[in-house]
């Protein structure tokens, strides 16, 4: 009965302090490359981690990025083994060192609603069109999920996407994008592989515990 007791009690912290979230997965295209990445994110009011699978026939990798609003700081990792004797190692970066797309460091983003709308993998969407002047983003963004994604703007400052979110505070997540170069010349796009809600604990945005700061040990 105590056992009982205690587990009811973990169970209940844990959905105490549970968020309810989005996992969609979108597979990524860029002009600039011809490697097969692939993007997962995981968000909610709270909290925000992409995970970027990439592959180009060479190498293939799986990092990890997490945003830490707290300290204002992104968490990156790589998974995978290291070699015999080599622990494992995440770095910190300061938002203020994050270098974003100098497109959108020199533009001012417009956001303009459509109001033409269609689902995607069970969710409602709403096409909204960003421009800077020299590019032109199409995406379509969830109606259903309508948690503040664009709050973490700072730490993913190359999106067009989130640029254009968080330049009219728009709530939702997009779910698949085009962005285009005056003339029409697509310059990057994600289109969805797949997309559901989750319950997603603020543990689910931690580094796992056999990384170690790379800045252990550092005189």
């Amino acid at each position: 009965m105590k056992f009982t007791s205690s587990m009811f009690l973990l169970l209940l912290s844990f959905f105490a302090n549970a968020e309810k979230g989005i996992i969609a997965t979108q597979k990524y295209f860029d002009a600039n490359t011809s490697a097969n990445i692939t993007v997962t994110w995981y968000v909610t009011e709270s909290n925000c981690k992409m995970k970027m699978e990439f592959s180009d026939g060479m190498a293939n990798s799986v990092n990890w990025f997490i945003a830490a609003a707290a300290n204002a700081q992104l968490l990156t990792y790589t998974e995978g083994a290291v070699p015999s004797g080599v622990a494992k190692t995440y770095f910190t970066i300061p938002i203020q060192n994050i270098k974003g797309d100098k497109v959108l460091g020199t533009s001012r983003v417009k956001v303009q609603k459509t109001g033409e709308t269609k689902s995607l993998s069970g969710f409602n969407c709403e096409k909204l069109i960003v421009t800077t002047g020299q590019n032109t983003t199409e995406m379509w963004v969830t109606k259903d999920f309508s948690a503040g994604f664009f709050k973490f703007a700072s730490f993913f400052q190359s999106s067009f996407e989130l640029a254009g979110l968080s330049e009219e505070r728009i709530g939702g997540f997009p779910l698949q994008s085009t962005t285009s170069a005056i003339g029409g010349k697509v310059i990057n796009s994600y289109s969805l592989i797949s997309a559901s809600s989750s319950e997603l604990n603020a543990t689910d945005f931690t580094v796992p515990a056999e990384y170690q700061t790379a800045e252990k040990g550092k005189n």
